[in-house]
């Protein structure tokens, strides 16, 4: 795995407008010349990845560096922050509206009332606009000052009794979106921690949380970002509870909502998150009717931050990859690997590496799937040396599942029952599997047993029906496993 680095991971993650005030900031302060942590920051800019020893090879003739390189790096680091303050930009494409407050308070204390005013005002409408309503409240707070200092005397309708009204206004949208959150906040918890420890009790909670009163009022909420939230409580209730039909009408809502209805304007993570539901529970319904126009639409999608960017990345990556593998397109199964492999490497720094494994696992079954064993054989090696000592079991446990198909394509038999009953004792030893993780036990329970391949194609048969009635939470590694898997049965038992 390339080696991540915290200085390298926020270079990359810099805007180009953000990286030419970097420069330009330094220059004016260095007075055009170069310094060495001017020219270490230009390195990793044009660097496809990060390697120290490049790095030092660089910078060789510079006897101090290496020694010194630390300190380099903790000020550059320290540095780039002070700027993103100071040309107030961020990665997130939105202004962080207390950074103005804080000037609106400077500007009081230096008795500058006028300028404040003018100040609150804009950055009132802007924190209404927004839902930062927080940060609306803090200004309320702030007129009220201005009001008792004469500052609103020809503004009659700007008072303190419709300052209190405002006020309350947005503590009761400030409750009704916490009261929102905090189902949704626990129902993803016992969606992705609870429900592998204790499955039924998890279970119950769940369903307990889908009769709370507060859930059963969408018109009634006063914010776009509470209604946001209402909907993904819902699309991901529906999800966990395995009402797959639910799921896709939720997600479709979810997606309607964001493109039609009015919502902040810096919240592009929004749309991509509902694509992603949407494009999941069209795989688990079978429902294949808009899954190419939608992943059409989020490929030509254009981001500034790199994070969301990757967010885009992988849901087109992970559930293009699988659509093409279901529909057996070899077309599309070459163009979305080509598309993984290419994002992976430009937005590495920013996939988190259990994304990473899900989508390098679907990439080296689609190599299988395309009869291609020698790039399918470098994919699972490099997987299982990744993977090696990894605390998320089910992501190595993925891996051996695919070496096994890949071993039997490749008719290595006697190695195949070695590899089964390793794979088998990994997942005995396994202590939270998950519903699709002892159906892969139950499966190679069986096919240690038999004989010859004639019964293992009855044996793929009595088990594709299973997993067709299998009940699991669709995350995008499980998912990925369960296609895969039906795939396989499929084809070995069609042979």
């Amino acid at each position: 795995m390339e080696q991540q680095d915290e200085l390298f991971q926020l270079i990359k993650a810099l805007s180009k407008s953000e990286k030419k005030f970097f420069t330009q900031y330094v220059n004016l302060y260095e007075k055009g010349s170069s310094p060495i942590y001017l020219q270490v920051f230009e390195f990793l800019n044009t660097e496809e990845s990060y390697n120290e020893e490049r790095l030092f090879q660089k910078f060789r003739r510079d006897l101090n560096f290496r020694k010194n390189y630390a300190v380099t790096k903790h000020y550059l680091k320290n540095l780039i922050i002070k700027t993103l303050r100071h040309g107030e930009l961020t990665v997130r494409e939105d202004r962080d509206l207390t950074v103005y407050i804080l000037d609106v308070k400077r500007l009081m204390a230096k008795g500058l009332f006028g300028m404040a005013k003018k100040l609150i005002e804009k950055l009132k409408e802007e924190a209404n606009t927004e839902e930062k309503l927080m940060d609306a409240v803090n200004l309320i707070a702030m007129q009220r000052g201005l009001i008792s200092m004469g500052y609103y005397r020809n503004e009659p309708e700007v008072n303190l009794d419709a300052l209190d009204e405002e006020e309350e206004a947005l503590f009761e949208k400030i409750k009704q979106l916490r009261e929102v959150m905090n189902f949704s906040i626990k129902l993803y918890g016992l969606m992705n921690h609870e429900m592998l420890a204790n499955p039924e009790e998890a279970m119950k909670a769940i369903e307990a949380l889908g009769k709370k009163k507060a859930l059963k009022k969408f018109e009634e909420l006063g914010t776009a970002k509470a209604k946001h939230t209402f909907l993904n409580f819902w699309t991901l209730y529906y999800c966990a509870t395995g009402d797959y039909k639910k799921y896709l009408e939720f997600a479709n809502k979810k997606l309607h909502f964001v493109k039609h209805e009015k919502i902040p304007p810096t919240v592009s993570n929004w749309l991509i998150l509902a694509y992603n539901h949407c494009l999941s529970a069209s795989l688990l319904t079978g429902d294949f009717s808009e899954i190419e126009a939608r992943l059409s639409f989020l490929e030509g999608m254009e981001l500034q931050s790199q994070f969301h960017d990757s967010d885009r990345f992988t849901t087109v990556s992970i559930f293009g990859l699988l659509y093409a593998i279901a529909e057996n397109n070899e077309k599309k199964i070459r163009h979305y690997i080509d598309y993984s492999n290419e994002g992976l490497h430009r937005l590495s720094p920013f996939i988190r590496r259990t994304f990473s494994y899900t989508l390098r696992s679907i990439v080296s079954y689609a190599y299988l799937k395309l009869k291609d064993y020698d790039k399918c054989l470098v994919e699972v090696n490099d997987l299982m040396a990744l993977t090696n000592g990894e605390v998320r079991k089910d992501y190595v446990g993925h891996v051996k599942i695919i070496n096994l198909m890949l071993r039997y394509e490749m008719k290595e038999y006697q190695f195949l029952s070695y590899l089964l009953k390793n794979t088998y004792r990994f997942f005995m030893h396994y202590l939270y599997t998950s519903p699709v993780h002892n159906f892969v036990v139950a499966y190679m329970k069986e096919a240690m047993k038999s004989k010859d391949e004639k019964k293992l194609r009855a044996l793929n048969e009595v088990y594709l029906s299973k997993l067709h009635a299998l009940r699991y939470h669709p995350t995008e590694a499980d998912l990925a496993l369960v296609m895969m898997m039906e795939d396989h049965l499929k084809t070995t038992e069609a042979k």
